[in-house]
């Protein structure tokens, strides 16, 4: 095995690290498609009906969730005044 300066070995390197991190700067951002690289793409023909359903879907779980929030009261829990004295008597709880 023939020996490499170890200069040579070092600009490789380098350059291939700069030359992925331009890549990453420069394609992925402005050229790929990121939701098509994250598999995140919807397709373009959804069929109607599907596309009805998928709304009526939606539809119910706002309604739902409209009632749950008008169902939903905060409860107001009255605390007891801590007597005044030391602050880690109060952390203890016992601030009597």
């Amino acid at each position: 095995m023939p020996r490499t300066d170890g200069k040579k070995i070092v600009g490789v390197a380098v350059a291939g690290i700069v030359g992925m991190v331009g890549f990453a700067q420069i394609y992925l951002p402005y050229i790929a498609d990121r939701d098509k690289i994250r598999g995140l793409f919807e397709e373009d023909d959804i069929p109607a009906g599907a596309r009805l359903e998928i709304e009526s879907i939606l539809k119910k779980e706002r309604e739902q969730a409209a009632k749950e929030e008008a169902q939903k009261m905060p409860v107001i829990e009255e605390k007891q005044p801590v007597a005044a004295g030391s602050m880690w008597t109060n952390l203890r709880g016992g601030g009597k």
